[in-house]
């Protein structure tokens, strides 16, 4: 049976808004990126939307909220507008993990996209322009590791069920997903598709 809800895990610039964009575009799969929720609650404080600043954020919604309360949120929105199917993005906790699970059972898929090369992660991130990446090397594999100690992103990647590498090209990238979806490992609106 093909899941309905796939999240996506992996380290910053590893590619997970990128495949998600792919199921979107290819396969008309909508899907929510749970940074969304800390930048959001960023515009309405009127904070600067950098990385530590989002870092601070989603520490205080886990105190306030607990631990997976944007995994919570994502699902919220998912039944607010009623999605079959849905991807959510930046699943970073193994609290989102287990809270996705339990809300929407067998019919969540944990995928893990993987990017061996440091410097090429660097790269991507460079070419999105975004207040929340660093300018400098060096700083990136701060942030890297100061991502890794609060959501603990190795920890939860190995829970994925799939894994994708993104070392090469987006077309390489999309074939993987194509092959996913065509396997029914993921979900895609295709002719034989059931919901």
């Amino acid at each position: 049976m093909t899941p309905r809800i796939v999240g996506v895990a992996g380290t910053i610039g590893s590619g997970k808004d990128a495949i998600l964009m792919y199921l979107k575009s290819r396969y008309g799969v909508p899907f929510i990126a749970m940074g969304d929720f800390a930048r959001t609650i960023a515009g309405e404080k009127g904070i600067l939307p950098t990385r530590d600043n989002l870092e601070t954020i989603s520490k205080q919604c886990f105190i306030g909220l607990g631990d997976g309360c944007f995994a919570r949120m994502a699902a919220e929105e998912i039944k607010k507008h009623g999605w079959q199917v849905a991807g959510i993005s930046g699943v970073r906790t193994t609290a989102d993990v287990h809270a996705l699970k339990k809300i929407f059972g067998c019919d969540f898929i944990l995928l893990r996209v993987v990017v061996k090369d440091t410097e090429l992660r660097f790269r991507r991130i460079r070419q999105r322009h975004e207040a929340r990446d660093s300018e400098k090397f060096e700083d990136f594999q701060l942030q890297d590791r100061s991502e890794e100690e609060i959501f603990q992103i190795s920890e939860t990647a190995s829970m994925a069920d799939l894994s994708v590498s993104n070392d090469g090209t987006l077309e390489d990238l999309h074939r993987q997903i194509d092959k996913l979806v065509a396997e029914k490992k993921l979900p895609g609106k295709t002719p034989n598709y059931n919901i």
